[in-house]
């Protein structure tokens, strides 16, 4: 196995993606409690702008990705943090109202600029054995940060107001600004040679076969984001049922960002989940499983049980995603902004089902869950037809 490895350090890009995670989480799903709290919005409402995130971020990423291939990784940084300050920045000052819609199509939009350049600069000219490294840790970085960021978010909106939530991620962004400008290395001067993929008994795997794995990901991911931005977007509801109140809310619904942390860390160091399908479909069932018992917990520690379940499967979702998109590829760039995108995607149908199931029965979930496994069964039989076709 060829051990070689490049020469420009990474704790930068892991220092942007921290930053970039807190800050983006922070809005982005503080929004459904920000809007409850200050605007009077209910779910449905809150849902709709759950899903011009969606819709954004797809756009954003398919952009980005295309501004990587052509410009590098550094000028689609640059572009998206420009973004980001502005977002956040109309969120702290402008009226009520039209701070959060501001803020909202601008961090959406612009973080589709962000995370595809982080990948693609962090896995340039890598080899398989360092892209499984590297995907585990930049997933450690983002989902460790992002976990933090929404355990304090609702504190920190109570202790300190509800702008607080845009006054954070204003300072982290243009923090980050920084070290893209001042301390970043040129990491589009590397070299790009490694694109030999080999499978867990080490047979090389053709182009289309590894085309078909990148699919396999796209499909089962984005589902994740689905039964997630359902479950973001009824949270306030849940925690008013089961007797959460608002100052721990966020906190005690943070079990999952942990727990896929977790399972990212043990994927990190395990290699026997690579291009087995078999793996992808048992835990996209649990995902399933997990997701019902966050919606419809009678009570916290069914709810919190629910969250494991949940977090360990869905953590090998993201990383099968990501992995497959990175390892062996000569267009990190696209095939990262197609990642992000289809999270879009996946965030705008769940916010999508949420809608759809409030407007029907108001304040009840289930007919919400019924909804989201409707089109996760549907994913699971493309991406069986996308396994027997990878299998001819």
């Amino acid at each position: 196995m060829n051990t070689e490895t490049t020469t420009l350090p990474k704790w930068q890009l892991q220092a942007v993606q921290v930053g970039q995670s807190i800050a983006t989480t922070m809005v982005l799903y503080g929004q459904p409690y920000y809007a409850k709290r200050a605007l009077g919005w209910n779910p449905s409402t809150i849902a709709l702008t759950q899903i011009t995130i969606g819709v954004l971020t797809a756009i954003g990423s398919v952009l980005g990705g295309r501004v990587i291939e052509r410009y590098g990784s550094r000028a689609s940084l640059r572009v998206g943090l420009l973004g980001l300050i502005a977002g956040s920045l109309a969120g702290y000052v402008l009226p009520e109202g039209w701070n959060m819609v501001t803020a909202i199509v601008l961090v959406a939009g612009f973080q589709g600029f962000i995370w595809p350049a982080i990948e693609a600069a962090l896995t340039r000219g890598e080899p398989q054995h360092r892209v499984q490294h590297l995907v585990g840790m930049y997933n450690l970085g983002w989902s460790g940060a992002s976990g933090f960021s929404f355990f304090i978010t609702t504190p920190l909106m109570s202790a300190f107001g509800l702008r607080a939530m845009f006054a954070l991620p204003l300072a982290l962004y243009l923090f980050n600004l920084f070290l893209v400008w001042r301390v970043l290395p040129d990491y589009d001067s590397i070299p790009d040679e490694h694109h030999t993929v080999v499978d867990t008994e080490g047979v090389e795997l053709t182009p289309q076969q590894r085309h078909a794995f990148r699919l396999l990901g796209w499909l089962a991911n984005p589902m994740a984001y689905v039964a997630i931005n359902v479950v973001v977007t009824y949270n306030p509801v849940v925690a008013q049922r089961i007797g959460v109140s608002f100052a721990t809310a966020s906190s005690w619904f943070s079990l999952w960002f942990y727990v896929r942390m977790v399972a990212f860390d043990l994927l990190r160091r395990w290699s026997g989940w690579h291009y087995r399908p078999g793996m992808l479909f048992g835990a996209f069932g649990v995902a399933m499983l997990g997701f019902a018992g966050m919606m419809l917990a009678p009570s916290l520690a069914v709810h919190l049980l629910a969250q494991v379940l949940f977090g360990l499967s869905i953590g090998l979702l993201y990383q099968s995603s990501l992995f497959y998109s990175m390892v062996g590829s000569e267009e990190k760039g696209t095939h990262g902004g197609f990642h992000e995108s289809f999270i879009g995607l996946g965030i705008a149908a769940g916010a999508s089902m949420a809608f759809f199931g409030d407007r029907i029965a108001p304040q009840h979930p289930a007919l919400s869950v019924g909804l989201v496994w409707g089109v996760m069964v549907v994913a699971l039989l493309l991406m069986w037809r996308v396994t027997r076709w990878a299998r001819r």
